[in-house]
């Protein structure tokens, strides 16, 4: 058996496999009919519309209020905030949003949150635009190309633009159906349809939120242990409603209170007792200027000061994350009451504290050890909004109030995501070139201080005038992208940068991050269903919230009984496994609730432990450890052979009851098979020299089940072109 299944993997691409290893053997093998059987088994219906999940999202002035009614018969009045695939936003008059499968709605009102939908894409960029700006995109890097006496790569195929844009719109390779529905279309625009289809979907979301998890930190526990799936349940929830990326960073900026009250809270938290370090992120995450240095002494290789950095910092100076009087009185509470666990009452006082609050007075001050001579150590610190040129101080963006110190950061937010600032922007659009791309037009992304120094200056002003023309909607921006003729050329080799900068003859051929691959290998398991699983985490969390005021030993005691109800009392906030267990979460789901097999939690990514444990296959193969912003890697490494070989996600590749299996299964012809596995693993169908290969090897013993591991194990499979 081995020596056939290694000779097949190897010629079923003319790329080699990723490495050798062992395969998964033939006992156990099911009959066709009985795999096949699999496709027909009953859908678990949709959920209908769950109860009060609080999650505060800002309505615009023209809101349009509207009683919306299930197919059983409940009501809710709420406003449209968003539709993605199935999954539909609304949001109550008092704050309440609710996320779920719209198809329980009565056919009117899934009439009337289409026509929403509609209308909404309308209101940003039209057709006609987006072509425009995509254009523009294509101009700008021809002049540079032609420059140099190079040229734009020619266009990719139709396979290799599929799978790209599946990969980074949806963030997974498309199915078999999805594929086959593509290839086959043979209108002119089929391109431009796919994009518009495939960046209004559930899985669009999810990307997202894979993508700004790295960039943001998301953890699901911050200092002491405390939870956050607040904040990942509000970042999953505005990506959702396509909320403005400006409007996202104030929310999380200005946030106020616990995270059981108010999600983007979390943002800020999470540096609740490192301050400076916290001011030092989202200068690099928000504006892409690395004043990290500057925290400790002038920086030596920019014009940041140690005063630029502290000043700066002052705008977050009176700003608190932890109450410790809480602590204290929760403590006084129990006393020696022993109803209680001692490292409960720990966690339900270190929740209630964790909380951001502004005082009226400026605390911070230079360090003790400052030594230069524009301050004295331990003097107070006035804020003042650093500049890149001298005219900035100039712009409307810089006329702000810094007297009231309650009311620092929400100048501070409105200084920085204002389109009049010279890199908010810039840098966003900066991030989301790379991500389409593989390499951004400035390199590195934290440090973007200098225009000059881009590979392309004139197009990186392009896309910052686009983002702003967009008003900071990511998914149209990234529409004009995907629509460029840039995006849609043949892939390049990564370029050597020592050699000069790279001008972008096309996108750069790179590997499936760790969420892509994942959530490849879920959809080839569960089909495109898996969208549709969505973890809420956060609504128990409200269970641990003690009443404001005076803490009482019956409120905690109360408190303790909720968590134990919830599940949150057993072994810490967030109970991790190799395969990604939820064991000891709050697990409320919207849509269809995961299933587990071979220990993994058969779900995507974005609704596993944020993030996964050290051994769980994501972290292996590069997720970051959410400890530094854009801390993943794309580096290959044995381990990640081995996952996939040998590991429980090779065992799941090769399950007979997989999704692609079962389908490959269903087809009536063995060539069918074939090319279903090929459209499910690698977007395209088999050459001859590859059908023929695959066709012999299933003649000589192997199943679609053998074909499915061989395929998933070639480099094919885990690059994109």
């Amino acid at each position: 058996m081995l020596p056939r299944i290694l000779l097949l993997a190897i010629s079923l691409s003319s790329l080699a496999v990723t490495s050798l290893g062992a395969a998964p053997g033939k006992a156990a093998r099911k009959d066709a009919k009985e795999a096949a059987a699999e496709a027909a088994k009953p859908k678990t219906p949709a959920k209908p519309i769950a109860p009060a999940a609080a999650v505060p999202v800002v309505p615009p002035a023209n809101a349009v209020w509207r009683v919306w009614k299930d197919n059983q018969g409940r009501t809710v009045e709420a406003m449209f905030c968003g539709l993605s695939g199935e999954f539909i936003t609304l949001q109550t008059k008092d704050g309440k949003t609710y996320h779920f499968n719209g198809n329980v709605l009565c056919p009117e009102d899934i009439a009337f949150a289409k026509e929403c939908a509609t209308k909404s894409r309308a209101s940003g960029f039209s057709g006609l635009s987006v072509a425009q700006a995509a254009a523009d995109i294509d101009r700008l890097v021809g002049a540079a190309l032609a420059a140099k006496g190079q040229q734009l790569n020619a266009p990719a195929s139709d396979e290799q633009f599929l799978r790209r844009i599946y990969v980074d719109a949806v963030g997974r390779v498309p199915t078999a159906a999805e594929a086959t529905a593509f290839l086959d279309d043979r209108s002119a625009d089929k391109r431009a349809k796919l994009i518009d289809k495939v960046v209004y979907t559930s899985g669009y979301s999810l990307q997202m939120f894979n993508w700004m998890a790295d960039l943001l930190r998301v953890k699901d526990t911050f200092y002491k242990g405390v939870p956050a799936f607040s904040f990942e349940d509000w970042l999953k929830t505005r990506i959702a409603a396509n909320a403005p990326w400006d409007s996202m960073v104030r929310e999380m900026l200005t946030a106020d209170g616990r995270l059981s009250d108010n999600g983007a809270a979390g943002f800020l938290l999470y540096d609740a007792e490192m301050p400076l370090d916290g001011v030092s992120n989202l200068m690099t995450t928000f504006l892409g200027s690395n004043m990290a240095c500057a925290q400790c002494h002038d920086h030596p290789l920019a014009d940041w000061t140690q005063r630029d950095f502290y000043q700066m910092a002052a705008f977050f100076g009176a700003t608190d994350g932890k109450d410790e009087m809480v602590i204290s009185q929760v403590k006084k509470a129990i006393g020696k009451d022993d109803s209680v666990p001692q490292n409960i009452s720990r966690r339900i006082a270190d929740f209630n504290a964790f909380r951001l609050e502004d005082s009226t007075k400026q605390k911070l001050t230079f360090p003790k050890d400052y030594k230069y001579k524009d301050a004295k150590p331990n003097s107070p610190v006035s804020p003042a909004l650093i500049h890149w040129e001298k005219s900035d101080r100039s712009l409307p963006a810089y006329a702000i109030d810094v007297t009231k110190p309650a009311q620092l950061r929400n100048h501070f937010s409105q200084w920085m995501t204002s389109p009049q600032n010279p890199r908010f922007a810039a840098n966003i659009a900066n991030r989301l070139w790379k991500k389409a791309f593989g390499l951004a037009v400035q390199e590195p992304v934290d440090d973007i201080d200098v225009y000059s120094e881009a590979s392309n200056p004139a197009l990186l002003q392009h896309l910052t005038q686009v983002m702003k023309s967009a008003r900071f909607d990511l998914r149209e921006f990234q529409r004009v992208l995907y629509n460029s003729k840039t995006y849609q050329a043949s892939a390049s080799a990564s370029p050597d940068l020592s050699q000069g900068p790279y001008l972008f003859n096309g996108p750069i051929i790179r590997r499936l991050t760790a969420e892509q691959t994942w959530d490849s290998l879920i959809v080839n398991a569960v089909g495109a269903n898996a969208d549709n699983i969505l973890l809420r985490r956060g609504d128990d969390l409200k269970k641990m919230a003690l009443p404001e005021g005076a803490v009482t030993a019956a409120a905690v005691r109360q408190v303790y009984e909720g968590m134990k109800a919830a599940g949150l009392s057993k072994g810490g906030a967030a109970k991790k496994s190799s395969g990604g267990s939820t064991a000891g979460l709050a697990t409320g789901y919207d849509g269809e609730k995961p299933t587990t097999k071979y220990k993994l939690l058969l779900a995507r990514a974005s609704e596993l432990p944020q993030p996964a444990s050290e051994t769980h296959f994501l972290r292996v193969f590069g997720q970051g450890d959410r400890q530094l912003a854009d801390s993943a890697t794309n580096d290959g490494s044995v381990p990640q052979v081995l996952q996939l070989m040998n590991g429980n996600v090779g065992r799941l590749v090769s399950d007979l009851k997989s999704h692609s299996v079962v389908a490959a299964y269903a087809e009536k012809t063995r060539e069918a098979q074939i090319s279903s596995l090929y459209l499910s693993y690698l977007s395209r169908r088999p050459n001859a020299r590859e059908m023929a290969a695959a066709g012999k090897g299933l003649s000589d013993g192997l199943s679609l089940a053998d074909l499915a591991w061989a395929l998933a194990n070639t480099r094919e499979f885990l690059f994109i072109q």
